[in-house]
This record gives C-alpha cells, structure tokens and sequence, in this order.
C-alpha cells in the first residue's frame, strides 16, 4: 500500500523564483504621456453667452453641475439651477413637457419665493444658463420646451480649471 499524495508547502525559495519568472513575464510599464493644459479660446461677449458644443467625452450633467457652483450668480438662480438640471436629462439638457414644474412646484421645492423663483429664472435666461425652444410637432404643438445650457464661456473656464486639476497646477 501506498501513502496518500500530500501536498508539498513551499519554501521561500521556490515563492521567490516563481515571482521572478511571473515578473519577466509581464510587460514593462510605459511612462504616461503627459497631459496638456487647456488653450482658453477667446470669445465675444454674444459667444460666450451662446450654449457651448459639448464633446463626445463630455457629460452635460456633471459640467453643469461644476459650472453652476463656479458661476458668480446669486444663490437663489444657481438653486434653482440645481432643482432645473435634476428634472433635465442627463444628456442633453432638456426638460421634458411632462417633468416641467411650474414656478410654485419650483417654490415649494426650493423654498423660495414665486418672486424670487421668477427672477432667478430671468437671471438664468440673461445669462444663457436657460433658454426656452418651441415644441415643433406632437401633441404639444405650441409649447415650449425648457433647455439647459453651459454658455460657451463658462464652458471654457470648466475646460480650463479640468485642465489644470489633471495637471495638477503645474505648466506640462
């Protein structure tokens, strides 16, 4: 009769060698390319209050989201900002018809005023943060949709201050 097979525990040596030979087996690291800071493009008073063209690796959310805390606006529009984009789609910006509130939902929500909620709506419009579009076809013909938008300048600044975080401050 035979003994039973027993597992054989490793020795120092034997984990050494076989983290050697895992080590040759992979590649070596490349060293990172380095990242460029952001070129801040100059823009007309009427270009930087138009929306800003978002680039396919952008998200409209969570720029607007950055841009309304770095806006120098008065903290009632930028609450009612907040309130405007989490009824928004995340994509695009738009309110959809059915999800529009009106200003005394907007006021309950906010705890704000329907005066202060009105005029944080004519801040928002002014400084091209909202803009209203009508509703071409469809059974809400003749409405309007409310959209949302990063103007171009506040676009740019966000570009920039990323730009300079993933740089960490420093000229590459």
């Amino acid at each position: 009769m035979t003994a039973p097979a027993t597992c054989r525990i490793p020795t120092p040596g034997d984990l050494a060698a076989r983290k050697a030979v895992a080590q040759q087996a992979q590649p070596t690291p490349q060293a990172p390319k380095p990242v460029q800071p952001y070129e801040r493009r100059k823009l007309s008073a009427a270009e930087s209050l138009a929306p800003g063209k978002l680039t396919k690796r952008e998200h409209f959310r969570k720029l607007y989201r950055v841009g309304m805390t770095l806006s120098r606006m008065h903290p009632h529009a930028r609450l009612v900002g907040h309130d405007l984009m989490w009824r928004a789609s995340h994509a695009t910006g738009e309110v959809s018809a059915n999800y529009r509130p009106s200003i005394e939902q907007l006021a309950a929500a906010t705890g704000l005023t329907f005066m202060q909620v009105d005029v944080a709506f004519a801040v928002l419009r002014s400084r091209g943060w909202l803009y209203e579009r009508p509703i071409p076809e469809g059974p809400r013909t003749g409405q309007t949709a409310l959209h949302l938008a990063i103007p171009a300048g506040a676009l740019e600044d966000i570009r920039q201050l990323r730009g300079k975080s993933r740089t960490h401050g420093r000229v590459v």
